[in-house]
């Protein structure tokens, strides 16, 4: 009976061995310091496509009018593989609206449409820092001033066709 219990008690101190080593294997793996690489951040668009970007108050007098631009270009958007984005914010004047037609600039945007009275006369503003965007006002409010801006007024009558065509028109590239 003493052989028997000292050949069962033999292979103890050799599991507790390997057990030990694996756990030290392990933890060494876990807590040895890894190296990766910082992950890449840029500002540009990813997909290399143009973007066709709406941007109005949130009134509702502009409301129906931004619907219905806003209907053109994604549809236009999608026929032609570009990307579309539309933004709406509260503005009440120019100044209000200045600050997010340059974030629209800073994105990339390729054609940026105006929609409402706040973001077409924010336009000569934003304008003149932005050669590579092509601005489009839809249905500015009467004595609007979008002289030497380069920016392309079209009434609620042209949206179907001639937005249509702009958006049809954006580079492959930019």
């Amino acid at each position: 009976m003493t052989r028997r219990l000292t050949a069962l008690r033999a292979p103890r101190p050799l599991a507790a061995l390997t057990a030990a080593l694996l756990l030290g294997a392990a933890l060494t793996w876990w807590l040895w310091p890894h190296r990766t690489a910082a992950a890449r951040v840029t500002a540009d668009d990813y997909s290399g496509r143009p973007s066709a970007c709406v941007a109005a108050d949130d009134s509702p007098a502009t409301a129906t009018l931004l619907q219905h631009t806003w209907a053109v270009v994604q549809q236009a958007a999608k026929d032609s593989s570009v990307n579309a984005q539309q933004l709406a914010m509260p503005a009440v004047g120019a100044k209000d609206a200045a600050p997010y037609l340059a974030g629209l600039v800073a994105q990339q945007c390729t054609l940026l449409v105006t929609v409402g009275p706040a973001f077409t006369a924010a336009v000569p503003a934003v304008a003149k820092d932005a050669p590579k965007t092509r601005f489009v006002a839809v249905a500015p409010p009467g004595g609007t001033d979008l002289t030497g801006t380069g920016a392309t007024v079209l009434t609620e009558d042209q949206l179907a066709t001639r937005l249509t065509d702009l958006v049809h028109g954006l580079p492959a590239h930019r």
